[in-house]
């Protein structure tokens, strides 16, 4: 029995380490292709309005392909799933870097949002494996080593795309990737060895109306009265750092005349000072000790996050927005892990999952609308004016945090 179960740990360790090298390929591959995406329609003469299309179309594809990617993986099973994906984005990466047709790269990245859900599978492969209890540290690891990923993508493609024919080359690298993970993932155990199929004659329709109805569930079981005010931070908070994240590598390229290879390094370092900050919250945290309501550290924050906007839509020179990306990365974690803590705090254990759900829901709403906003904007004002519509969504955090951390104060008087 002992030898039994000792052979079970040793595959679930194998099987996770897949996992983790699999996330980290996924948005290694990401990292590669995503800064150069905007500049290279640009150079294909698209405009603003059509670039942020296309970033909107990719969101709001990924919102509702997910579920029916996730429902295909409980019919067909995961491994199987992750397959077909993983070799329809090498193909489909594989055919970006050879055509010039905006046409042919709008139905490409329709591709791309429908099929690449690797990171959703990953989860789905570790919900399987791992017991409940121990899979919040197994979900954090996966995290960092994809947020690393993405660290390395864009610092490797920019230097990729400075010599002829540039993207051309990223892509057949991307395609690569993907081609890597794929043998990767044939190497994941098969299906009936990692959890129990009770379900084999459910059809793929009824798997995902499934996962649909589960995710509308999700959103009818909230408790608006009580979420609201956390749910339109996250959102409020998503639409603003998507103001930037969106447009970066064009707002780069156009206002400081910025190489690609050099807008590579900047969205690396941002990548980088995210992932420390995310290491340096419980230090970040310990000077909030009082703040039981989370109102105070979200009011804070939003206020930097707000400052970093005015002072980036201003800022001289590439050396000041360098500098400013410390404060802004440190915000933009700080806000992402608080609002979520506030939405926590509010419900017992048993909505946690539904409340997480939802909330993704919320935030793929706001990448989906922001490129498409933010594309008409700068076609109208210039791409350089985007920073400032980030002020907006900001700076109603920040007078929505004041307003609720004033009512909670109140309330706690009268309760007196």
């Amino acid at each position: 029995m002992y030898k039994r179960n000792n052979k079970f740990k040793m595959m679930e360790i194998s099987t996770i380490n897949l996992v983790y090298a699999i996330s980290f390929l996924d948005l290694f591959a990401v990292g590669l292709t995503f800064p150069l995406f905007a500049n290279h329609l640009r150079e294909l003469g698209a405009s603003h309005t059509l670039v942020g299309v296309c970033s909107s179309v990719y969101s709001g594809l990924q919102l509702f392909s997910g579920p029916l990617i996730g429902g295909w993986s409980d019919v067909r099973g995961r491994k199987s799933v992750l397959k077909i994906t993983l070799l329809l984005c090498a193909i489909s990466y594989g055919f970006l870097g050879l055509t010039t047709s905006i046409l042919c790269i709008i139905l490409l990245r329709i591709v791309f949002g429908i099929t690449n859900h690797t990171q959703i599978i990953c989860k789905a492969v570790i919900s399987d494996l791992i017991p409940p209890g121990d899979q919040t540290g197994v979900y954090g690891r996966s995290a960092a080593l994809s947020s690393l990923g993405f660290i390395v993508g864009p610092f490797l493609g920019g230097h990729l795309s400075e010599i002829k024919h540039g993207f051309t080359y990223v892509s057949g690298v991307t395609a690569l990737a993907f081609l890597v993970n794929l043998g990767l993932a044939t190497l994941l155990p098969s299906e009936s060895r990692i959890r129990n199929i009770q379900n084999n004659d459910v059809s793929l329709i009824t798997g995902i109306k499934r996962e649909f109805a589960k995710t509308v569930k999700e959103l009818n079981d909230i408790d608006w009265k009580v979420h609201w005010d956390s749910f339109l931070l996250r959102f409020l908070f998503c639409l603003a750092i998507m103001c930037y994240f969106s447009n970066q590598s064009l707002y780069l390229r156009e206002k400081y005349e910025l190489s690609q290879k050099h807008i590579g390094y900047i969205i690396s370092f941002f990548g980088t000072i995210s992932m420390f900050s995310a290491f340096f919250l419980d230090q970040i945290n310990s000077f909030y000790k009082d703040d039981s309501t989370c109102f105070t550290r979200l009011f804070h924050f939003s206020l930097l996050l707000t400052s970093c906007f005015m002072a980036i839509a201003f800022s001289p020179n590439i050396s000041v927005l360098l500098l400013l990306m410390v404060p802004f990365s440190v915000a933009s974690t700080v806000l992402r892990v608080v609002s979520m803590e506030l939405m926590l705090k509010k419900s017992d254990e048993s909505h946690t999952g539904s409340l997480s759900g939802a909330s993704n829901s919320v935030m793929s709403l706001a990448k989906f609308l922001t490129p498409f906003l933010t594309g008409v904007i700068s076609d109208i004002f210039t791409e350089k004016s985007v920073m400032f519509v980030g002020i907006l969504p900001s700076g109603l955090c920040v007078f929505l945090t004041l307003y609720m951390k004033k009512y909670v104060a109140n309330t706690e008087d009268k309760n007196k």
